[in-house]
């Protein structure tokens, strides 16, 4: 529901007031009749008010505790409704609003429950609650001030707390794919490491090979010099070292550009669980399913994989309203494998739309057996058929 609130400013709390407005609206009617509307409506109004304008939610979850003293009336139950007006402010408004609506709330909690405590006599009851002596007022007082501010402390810790693990924690699977990420970093972190002590290696035998040849260099110069006849064994032993230096530099340069083709490697099947989490953040529901036992694909085919479900999920994103589920089935059977992508588009848009009577079972059938079409579908198609797809 939180993030549902974050990602759409009105509609959630309007939805979320109407059902308030039902649910207190009647109950307080019923309990003291048609004067608790106006508190009713004022409390209603901070909840509808309560993501988009935090400032007009303070300001009438204030008038709306108030409101029942100023008519005479007991504590309404509507007036709970204050305690999430302050959740919601807490998690989404800004720390000057945060603070000024807890201090409200309880101040103006504190000074309605103070004037219900003084202006009801000894011997007086609300509620069923019967105050037959002075200390028994005195009782409920300090277990109504206890209350009022230990409740809205916790609807205050509870905002935050939701707030802080939607942003920075995340959901399980985010959890997920974070730890996967941290473990992928990890043992290409492992593998530089293992190349650079190869690397190493190499450097020191590269070395002592390059001062053997320049050794033997020298000493044919010499040599030469005094018999001429042993030129051609010196030039073959100085050759002979030139082409093991550059076999080693040749290792070493090959060894050093694995890694780049590791960070240059084409996207596949592995990253197609970041590309779920950001289209959930989209708003859509993503749903992936594998069954059978996964092959061994090259990056070719792997990648014309990972083509076929992100062009589909950017389909989806752009022709149909967010709130669409979408059903993602990997099938591997053998040496052959199925992929599936479903998404309830349409229905979704008429739901919304309250037009669902205009979706039929043609319509539905049609939509199960028709063959789509389109420069994208035939790319893909074309893609495909190059691994026999």
């Amino acid at each position: 529901m939180f993030l549902w609130i974050r990602d759409q400013k009105w509609l959630p709390t309007i939805y979320l007031s109407l059902i308030a407005l039902v649910v207190f609206g009647i109950s307080d009617f019923l309990l003291q009749g048609p004067d608790t509307l106006i508190a009713t409506l004022l409390l209603v109004g901070s909840v509808a008010f309560s993501r988009p304008l935090p400032w007009l939610s303070i300001a009438l979850f204030s008038a709306g505790i108030l409101t029942p003293q100023y008519l005479h009336l007991d504590p309404q139950l509507s007036q709970l409704l204050a305690t999430f007006s302050l959740l919601v402010l807490a998690a989404y408004g800004t720390k000057l609003q945060r603070r000024i609506g807890y201090a409200l709330n309880v101040a103006v909690g504190i000074t309605s429950f103070v004037w219900l405590i003084i202006t009801l006599p000894v011997g007086g009851s609300f509620y069923g609650i019967e105050l037959p002596t002075l200390e028994s007022k005195y009782v409920i007082f300090t277990a109504g001030f206890v209350a009022m501010i230990a409740v809205n402390a916790n609807a205050w810790f509870f905002g935050r707390l939701l707030i802080t693990r939607i942003t920075h924690v995340g959901t399980d699977f985010d959890r997920a794919i974070l730890e996967r990420e941290i473990a992928t970093t990890q043992l290409s972190l492992a593998e530089q490491d293992r190349r650079f002590e190869i690397a190493r290696d190499v450097n020191d035998l590269l070395l002592e090979q390059v001062s053997a040849t320049l050794t033997s260099a020298e000493a044919g110069m010499y040599a030469a010099k005094s018999d001429p006849s042993v030129a051609p064994r010196i030039l073959e032993n100085i050759f002979d070292g030139v082409k093991k230096a550059h076999a080693e530099i040749r290792r070493l340069s090959d060894l050093l550009g694995l890694q780049d083709v590791k960070a240059l490697a084409l996207p596949g099947l592995r990253d197609l669980p970041k590309i779920f989490v950001s289209y959930r953040e989209f708003g859509y529901g993503v749903n992936y399913r594998l069954t059978g036992e996964p092959l061994s694909l090259d990056d070719g085919a792997e990648l014309v994989l990972y083509r076929i479900v992100f062009d589909s999920l950017e389909n989806i994103r752009q022709h149909t309203p967010q709130g669409t589920e979408v059903d993602i089935d990997f099938i591997w059977q053998g040496n052959a494998m199925q992929v599936v992508i479903k998404d309830n588009g349409e229905e979704t848009r008429n739901r919304l739309e309250q037009a669902i009577s205009g979706y039929t079972v043609e319509e539905d059938h049609r939509a199960l057996v028709e063959r789509p079409t389109g420069a994208n579908l035939n790319a893909l198609q074309e893609r495909a058929a190059l691994y026999e797809g």
